[in-house]
This record gives C-alpha cells, sequence and structure tokens, in this order.
C-alpha cells in the first residue's frame, strides 16, 4: 500500500488502527498450536532475511513501501541493535516473522506475519504472543505499539485485540491499494 493524496486517481480510504499496551501483563499469550512452533531469534543475516520475508508474507496484502529498498536501506533498517527479528519455524520452514523496532521506551511491532501457507492453523496468535512477550523483555520498555488496516489479514485487528493490544487510534488514510 502506498500513501497518496486523497484525490490522487485510484485512491480509496483506508481505516488504519493503532494499538498498544501498556503493561507487560496485558499480554495474551496465544493458544499454543497443534504444530509444532520453533521461536528463534535471527542475529544473523537480518537484513537479508527481513526483506525476504517483507516480500513473502506482504505481497498477499499489497505492502509495496519497502519494496524498491536497496541492499544498503535494508541494512540501514534491520542492522541496529534496537532492531529485533523473530522467525517461527515449523519442521525447519520459516512459517512467519516478528519484527520489532525500539525507540526510546517504545517498541513498535513494526511487521507480523505468516507466509500464506501456513495461515488458518492456529499459528498466529501464539506466533504474536511471543512477540509481545520478547518486545517487553526488551530493556526500559513502557508501551508496545502496532498499526494494522482494513487491508491487512482479516484476523489481524481480532488477532492484536486478543492479545491484549488496545485500540488507542483510529485514522482514514489514502492509499493506492497494489494487492496481487
Amino acid at each position: 500500500m502506498t500513501l497518496v493524496d486523497k484525490g490522487h486517481p485510484g485512491a480509496r480510504a483506508v481505516t488504519v488502527w493503532t494499538l498498544q499496551q501498556l503493561d507487560r501483563a496485558a499480554v495474551v499469550p496465544g493458544r499454543v498450536p497443534a504444530t509444532v512452533v520453533e521461536w528463534q531469534p535471527v542475529r544473523a543475516h537480518k537484513a537479508e532475511l527481513s526483506a525476504e520475508l517483507y516480500e513473502r508474507v506482504g505481497r498477499a496484502w499489497g505492502w509495496v513501501d519497502r519494496a524498491c529498498w536497496t541492499n544498503a536501506e535494508w541494512a540501514v533498517w534491520a542492522n541496529p541493535d534496537t532492531h529485533h527479528l523473530f522467525v517461527g519455524r515449523v519442521g525447519g520452514e520459516i512459517c512467519g516473522y516478528v519484527e520489532l523496532d525500539q525507540q526510546g521506551t517504545d517498541v513498535e511491532v513494526a511487521f507480523f506475519g505468516l507466509l500464506a501457507e501456513f495461515m488458518g492453523q492456529g499459528i498466529g496468535g501464539w506466533l504474536l504472543g511471543e512477540g509481545l512477550r520478547e518486545a517487553w523483555l526488551l530493556p526500559g520498555v513502557e508501551r508496545v505499539w502496532v498499526h494494522t488496516c482494513e487491508l491487512d489479514a482479516p484476523t489481524a485487528l481480532a488477532n492484536y485485540q486478543a492479545r491484549g493490544l488496545v485500540i488507542c487510534d483510529t485514522a482514514i488514510e489514502w492509499r493506492l491499494a497494489t494487492v496481487q
């Protein structure tokens, strides 16, 4: 999705929600999925994996803001100590990921998603719960937040709310939806 002015040809109004947690006790863990999922922090080659997962997961939801990023831009995003990347694996294969971006006392769930072939298996709630748990383990955290929109997966907003995140802002943005 690309942000545009209201009058731009092809623009559509999209509802965007910002959700937050202000206390680690607010995290509601997801149900442990029937499929065994391994939770793994990523420490090496973060930029490459971040770019790959952004494309693989985001393709279905029109994530295009970073589609033209160079390797250098991905490195600037993914390599700082304030960036944290985690993957879930089923049978050794990545099923989804969580990217956290810490800015002072705030941690943004910058990206979260499942690969299409793993959706509908009860993995998403557990994976998000693990990501939120990791966010609250970072030093000095006072707020964990995320934004989602009506163009994301149909279960995204409900999953965030089920994990204890609360809507703190709703906005309308004009976007070019490029879902393929």
